[in-house]
Formats: C-alpha cells, structure tokens, sequence
C-alpha cells in the first residue's frame, strides 16, 4: 500500500498476535527452530517492517498452549482408548443394529446414529447405556467376547446406577435421554440373557426380559402427551388398535386358543386368557403390518396381564402355547443381532414342556420357526371400513410403553 501510495485498511485493526512473557524456558534448539517457523509464518499479518524481534517472536511460541506437555500427558490412557473404540463401533454398527429393528426405514441411522448420540453427550447415564450397548454387540459377533461381556455389564451397571435418580425427577430437559436409556436397557436385555447353553431356560429368561420391560412401561404412560409431541412419535401405534382379519391359518390358531380358553374356569377366561389371546392378536397383527419398526415386539409383553406371566412361570399349559404362538413374531425378527434365536428357542422350550395333547395349539408356531418365512407372507386385512390408521390417541409399543 505505502509503495503504490494507496491507504491501508488493515492499519488501524487490532494485530493479530497477543506478545507475553515465556513461562520458563525452552530448549535451545527447540525454540529457534520453532521462532523460525513462527516469524515465517506471521509475517503476512505484522505490520511488514519488522517492528517485532525473533525474541518477541520466540516468546509466542514458548507460551503457544501444548509446546510444555509431556509425551505422557498426551498420551491417551487405556481407557480413554477403549472408550472410544466402543463408541466408533457403535456409531458405524451397534446404532445400525437398534434402527433396524425399532425404526421406520425413512427415519435411516441418522436417529439413533446422531440424534441419541447427541442426547448421550449431555447425560451420562445415556453415554455408559450406549457404550454398554456396543461391547455387548462386539460380545454377540464374537469379537473378544468374554472380555467385551465383562466390559459391557461395567459400563451398564454404571449406566443404571446414574439413571435411577432420574426416574423420579423427569424433566423436559432428560425426558429423551430417559426415553432412549430405556430402549437401550430392553435391547440389552435382550442380548445378555440370550441363553448360550442347552441347560438354560429360555422362557426364565424371557421371563426376566418381560418383566424389564413391564417396570419401564410408566413414563409413556404418565406423560403420554409428551411422547406424542416428541421425536419418539415415530414408534406411535393406533390406539385403539383397529379390529384386524388375519390369514385363515393365523384365524385357525387363535380359534383353537380361544377353544381351549373356553373350557377354563370364568374368572381365568375372562380377566386372563381371553385378553391375552386378543393381545397376541393384535400383535401378530402389528408384527405383519409394521415389519421390524415401531418395537411391537414389546406390546404383548406390556399389554398381557401381570397374572398370565404367573401362569406362564408355573407351566399352564394354556399360557405357553400363547406364549410361544407371540414367540413367532420374535423368530421374523431372528436377522436382528438382538432377536436372534430367541424365537425359536422359545417354541422349542414350550414344545418340551407341553402335554401331548396341547401340541396341536403350537403345531403353525413349530412350522414357522422350522421354516424361512418372513411376516410379509403373512395377509392382514383392516376389518374397518377405511384403509388409514387412526391419527388420534396412540400408543407406543416400546420398552416404555
């Protein structure tokens, strides 16, 4: 500018460089080399004449924050690596396995890939669930799997132990993370009662996983407004659930439950078993008409009554041939790391254990598991007369419902 005779806009702006004293010194060679680059590299935004010395200069980069750690100190530590091994999995893999199976397909990864990731940055409780979560997929592909077991049930036990104080102080603020915490703990469950050996019952353990998703069930319940109006909205099911026909195959099993229903005493029949055939009505319809979203395999687990899981417990007979007609929809599901072999093992189990002359009430639950069939094979056909689902009073089939 002084050359052409032009006037310089830059010279009356505030410099660029903040000059201070070093605090102790740097080793010789290290700061000449480093005053070096520094005065080559600030020469564009000096005043172009040299008005500051190398030794200024040099006191910039002795103070620069970083140039006084240690190797140590700038070491990650094994922890800290471990940490963040598990969360890259879990953003590239553990969060495609939960969409998969909970969310509508337009929703993609990005809802429990970003958003959740997101929430759990801010809450704890939320940060140890997904990390528990992703050693326990590590564990189940078979990836280090005792160690990765034992990494997941820390990280889940301290994901419990921060989440129970929230519980009974939820606020706009954490109803999210609570929200997602929960989804995270049934899918979990899921996963570390997997039975991995003949001995081990799998109706105890599925047991185990139902009553989990039981107790969780009052937040949706107490605030179902607020999901309604939330980004969870995308697990909504129609409440009431419409009247539904199914396929006459599904029709003849549901006959036959409700004929073995009939010859139970009143009070069984009626506050028991018939609304518990209803329900697995109508979660084998949501089964065929919301294919691996909306987590309907929770519904019959929340909507049965508390007195069939007794049932079921003691070995009524009634009560595990309904229970392993509900296991089907777990066997559609079979592709997704955390229902795998749940349903088929559950059918085996009840077949075991079954009289035999209660095995016909399981004979379609025993094809299904033992053959390829998808639940998109499956007609179901709205008994209403409009085709659209109801747009108001929802209900959401989850771990919370």
């Amino acid at each position: 500018c002084r050359r052409i005779g032009s006037a310089c806009s830059l010279a009356t702006q505030t410099a660029n460089l903040v000059f201070v004293a070093p605090r102790n010194a740097m080793p010789q060679n290290q700061a000449s080399n480093d005053s070096s680059r520094v005065i080559n590299q600030s020469s564009s935004i000096s005043d172009g004449y040299g008005s500051h010395s190398p030794s200024d200069l040099m006191s910039v980069a002795a103070s620069t924050p970083g140039t006084e750690h240690s190797d140590v100190e700038c070491d990650f530590t094994d922890i800290e690596k471990e940490r963040l091994k598990l969360m890259n999995h879990y953003a590239l893999h553990t969060s495609k396995s939960i969409t998969d199976v909970i969310i509508p397909q337009d929703q993609n990864q990005s809802f429990w890939g970003e958003w959740v990731t997101e929430l759990a940055f801010k809450h704890n409780f939320l940060l140890h669930g997904l990390l528990g979560l992703s050693a326990l997929h590590l564990a189940l592909r078979g990836v280090s799997a005792q160690r990765h077991t034992v990494m997941a049930i820390r990280h889940h036990d301290l994901g419990v132990a921060m989440f129970r104080p929230h519980l009974s102080n939820i606020t706009p603020e954490n109803h999210d993370a609570v929200f997602a915490f929960s989804c995270i703990v049934v899918l979990y469950t899921f996963g570390i009662q997997r039975p991995f050996e003949p001995t081990e019952d799998p109706i105890d353990r599925l047991h185990q996983v139902f009553s989990l998703i039981r107790g969780s069930s009052f937040l949706v319940k107490a605030d179902h407004e607020t999901m309604a109006r939330s980004r969870w909205s995308v697990l909504m099911l129609p409440h009431p659930f419409p009247p539904t026909v199914l396929s006459s195959e599904l029709e003849d099993v549901l006959g036959k439950l409700l004929s073995r229903a009939a010859m139970m005493p009143k009070a069984a029949r009626m506050g028991i078993y018939e609304p518990t055939i209803q329900t697995l009505r109508h979660s084998l319809a949501m089964a065929v008409m919301y294919r691996r979203t909306k987590m309907t395999f929770s519904y019959f687990a929340v909507m049965s009554p508390p007195e069939f899981w007794s049932m079921v417990r003691t070995g009524e007979p009634l009560a595990l041939v309904i229970l392993a007609n509900y296991a089907v929809t777990l066997h559609w599901l079979r592709r997704n790391i955390w229902m795998a072999y749940w349903g088929k093992g559950i059918v085996e189990a009840v077949h075991q254990k079954l009289p035999l002359g209660w095995r016909e009430c399981i004979a379609w639950a025993v094809q299904e598991t033992d053959s390829h069939s998808e639940p998109d094979e499956i007609e179901v056909y709205s008994a209403s007369t409009s085709n659209s689902l109801p747009e108001k009073d929802h209900i959401i089939a989850s771990s919370t419902l």
